[in-house]
């Protein structure tokens, strides 16, 4: 019957080697018996040898937990989460496995290898991030004056170097901000943006090889393989959309009395799109290691809906004024009004809309950019505040709880770094660290949220039927 298949697949999940003896047990019956209290079989389904269907897995789960409860020995146990064994069949089960059935430790080994190398690819563009505001911050964007999509091989002798050189003393920012600079000088800014562009083709074989590993192994279903198409695709256009940027600095100024450098709308498209790859990147490697929010009871998951709804437009804002942050950088607005919190003598500053027409101000206006910077971090902070305030006393998961004090934390933090890199006319050091910390306020964002979304209906069901039940089962294992 099915609810033997049921027991062999909880002892099989469990890695236990005693179903023999359980089964010559005279509990045996009794366990049967069990089963069908806690479980109740979908209409037209079947449960073969091989594993469970997608239905019966929360039961399994479920079934499992409480013949523990009634003191059944299962030998070496390993504890079972619903997000596990839906994982296998929803998010992540190749067809290769769901053809041939394999047990679900497979497929998630699977899983993890994949999770894993998305996490470490997010990484890699987390640091090519930080690698960009180093380049950015010494003024070394602008060294090299051509690109390859390919790329090549860096000056290795004096004469290379001195070729190298001479391309760059064509330059607007060599004739009127670099002139008399020295071969030695040179090398440091070039080695700079040689390193930012190299990482990033870097990043391009870490993601593609094993990419390619995974689909052949048949590891990606159709849609995560479409998804992560996209993400490559996305990471190779950054390359081009990074030299579009450089080649605007590279152009002589309107004005003698500007200063070279590039475009801030080009500089906030190319840092919005690392932050969009990276986001994409977290964002599905989160889905593939827990395919199931974190759960427990009905009650943490209204909680969690709670808390979404306040998080989303607190997210829209934090992305916001990071992309506000793109057009001070771009301005180089932050080497301007260096105090706080007036900026200057002033609330606020005479010229905020001197440009024409209007809507330029709060693009290429150095005054009306940092004020925007400055009132859009006040609300971030406000909102973040707020969002925890609302839910301090809501019935949500420790996992939720902590999100949420962690995000008040960082912004924070975040807001500290902001006011110090300010005042203190934006050293590269404190410069590299407010823009570490934007990515990382935004990371525990995408971590709220992706925490906070709505479970499945499987596991919905399955938590519908334990309060049914009358019981005060914490299911605290979900991941």
């Amino acid at each position: 019957m099915w609810q033997g298949r049921l027991l062999q697949l909880v002892c099989r999940r469990t890695k236990t080697q005693n179903l023999r003896h359980f089964k010559n047990d005279n509990t045996f019956d009794e366990a049967r018996s069990f089963a069908r209290q806690y479980t109740t079989k979908p209409s037209g389904q079947s449960i073969s040898s091989k594993g469970a269907s997608e239905g019966l897995r929360p039961q399994c789960y479920l079934f499992y937990h409480g013949l523990l409860k009634k003191g059944y020995n299962f030998g070496t146990l390993q504890h079972m989460s619903t997000s596990a064994a839906l994982s296998s069949a929803k998010k992540l089960r190749a067809t290769r496995f769901g053809a041939s059935g394999l047990i679900a430790e497979e497929a998630e080994a699977a899983r993890m290898k994949i999770a894993t190398w998305l996490f470490g690819c997010g990484a890699w563009v987390f640091s090519m991030v930080m690698l960009g505001g180093v380049t950015r911050l010494t003024r070394s964007g602008l060294s090299m004056t051509d690109w390859k999509f390919t790329g090549n091989l860096p000056p290795m002798t004096k004469d290379q170097w001195e070729i190298e050189f001479d391309k760059y003393k064509q330059s607007p920012e060599y004739k009127r901000v670099n002139k008399g600079m020295s071969l030695e000088d040179f090398k440091f800014i070039y080695w700079m943006e040689y390193a930012h562009r190299m990482w990033g083709r870097g990043l391009g074989v870490v993601f593609a090889v094993p990419f390619a590993y995974f689909v052949r192994k048949g590891y990606l279903t159709r849609q995560l393989g479409l998804r992560l198409s996209a993400l490559f695709a996305m990471g190779a256009a950054q390359g081009l959309v990074g030299w579009w940027m450089v080649k605007s600095g590279l152009q002589e100024p309107e004005s003698e009395y500007v200063e070279p450098r590039v475009s801030p709308y080009r500089l906030a498209t190319h840092l919005t799109s690392a932050f969009i790859i990276y986001c994409g990147l977290l964002w599905t490697g989160l889905s593939v290691a827990m395919p199931e929010p974190p759960t427990g009871s009905v009650a943490w998951v209204q909680g969690s809906a709670k808390v979404r709804r306040i998080a989303l437009p607190v997210s829209a804002i934090v992305a916001l004024t990071a992309i506000s942050g793109a057009f001070v950088a771009g301005n180089d607005a932050g080497r301007a009004f260096n105090t706080f919190p007036k900026m200057g003598d002033k609330w606020i500053p005479d010229g905020l809309f001197e440009l024409k027409p209007a809507i330029r101000n709060f693009f290429e206006n150095t005054a009306t950019v940092q004020l925007d910077h400055r009132i859009l971090a006040s609300t971030t902070l406000f909102a973040i505040g707020s969002m925890w305030f609302a839910t301090r006393n809501a019935q949500i998961h420790p996992a939720v709880e902590h999100l949420v004090k962690c995000t008040v934390g960082m912004t924070v933090l975040q807001v500290t770094l902001g006011v110090s890199t300010l005042i203190s006319y934006v050293p590269v050091s404190l410069g590299t660290a407010h823009q570490a910390g934007a990515l990382t306020l935004f990371t525990m964002m995408i971590l709220l949220l992706h925490a906070t979304r709505k479970p499945s209906p499987a596991l919905l069901k399955s938590l519908h039927g334990i309060s049914k039940k009358g019981g005060q089962t914490v299911l605290t294992n979900f991941r």
